[in-house]
């Protein structure tokens, strides 16, 4: 891996002092992101905004690995807990404010985004491995390999987060936040291209992709799957930054009028019923308002009086 393009390095995480920089920018964006809401006028007592701080970075790393009966890496790895600490004391107490105006600059925005996201893709990559090890052994009989729990707990890792500060329905109200997407794709593509040897999906995934590996540069197909994927995850992000597309931008964008249809009720009239588009709001058969029942009993009465009027003139006639 040595013979890499620096980049390469980089987005594989292999670069010097690679966990130290993912740890403390993962947890100055937790710090900022409190600051810049909640907290933004400090108000919030210290070690309420500490904690929320730390679990706004650090919500995955702090509860996904318990679901794998694993230690978490906040009880087993200092850097964690230290860099959040330090990360806390710049973005909310440093004299005039200094920390908090300069991590809302652009350039460390961009810093600050950049290796949060190589913290989250190497996150990923590390959970699907760890999933898949778990279960090898005992996969469905109707395919080689596990097919969903490499899938879905590295996707669990990057919306804890969601979870712990929206609450379920919060994070999901909306239909599927960036982070279901982000990782049901990435967490797919590199279980089926690295573990998949026999099954049809990672055989035919590596022959679609073929010689893209050696075009690279890329000899290892476990590096490429996680360059590719380290450069997706950067990519995006960047661009859903305020000073680019915004947070609403999603390459799956397109996909949204199926899902959006999805679970949609058509309501079809009964015979003898008025006919209703689908944008329209009924459950049931179009009956008369009163309104225009009103109107009938008027226009019968007036008929009526009309009527009565007309017998009266033929008997003085």
């Amino acid at each position: 891996m040595s013979n890499l393009n620096p980049f390469y390095l980089f987005l594989a995480g292999n670069i010097p002092l690679s966990a130290e920089l993912q740890c403390f920018w993962m947890a100055f964006q937790g710090s900022m992101a409190v600051r810049n809401g909640k907290n933004h006028n400090l108000k919030m007592n210290w070690f309420h905004a500490f904690c929320l701080s730390v679990m706004s970075g650090y919500a995955g790393a702090t509860f996904t690995a318990l679901w794998m009966g694993r230690p978490t890496s906040m009880l087993s790895n200092d850097l964690n807990m230290a860099f959040c600490i330090i990360a806390f004391a710049i973005a909310n107490y440093l004299p005039y404010d200094i920390g908090y105006r300069i991590g809302n600059t652009m350039p460390v925005v961009i810093v600050t985004t950049v290796f949060a996201q190589l913290f989250r893709a190497m996150g990923l990559v590390k959970f699907s491995q760890i999933a898949f090890e778990a279960f090898k052994d005992s996969p469905s009989p109707y395919y080689p390999i596990p097919i969903f729990g490499p899938i879905l707990l590295p996707t669990l890792l990057g919306n804890f987060g969601g979870f712990f500060a929206k609450g379920f329905d919060g994070h999901l109200e909306k239909g599927m936040p960036w982070p279901f997407q982000n990782g049901l794709f990435c967490a797919t593509f590199y279980h089926f291209f690295v573990h998949d040897e026999d099954g049809f999906i990672g055989v035919g995934l590596r022959k679609i992709l073929g010689g893209l590996p050696k075009i690279f540069g890329v000899e290892d197909e476990h590096t490429f799957a996680v360059i590719c994927i380290s450069l997706f995850m950067q990519v995006v992000p960047l661009l859903q930054l305020k000073y680019f597309l915004g947070p609403s931008f999603s390459p799956f964008n397109f996909m949204a009028p199926l899902t959006s249809s999805i679970g949609r009720t058509v309501h079809i009239p009964l015979a003898g019923t008025k006919s209703v588009s689908a944008s329209g709001v009924s459950n049931g058969p179009i009956t008369t308002t009163p309104k225009r029942r009103k109107r009938r009993v008027k226009k019968k009465n007036n008929t009526g009086a009309s009527t009565g009027i007309s017998g009266e003139k033929e008997k003085e006639l």
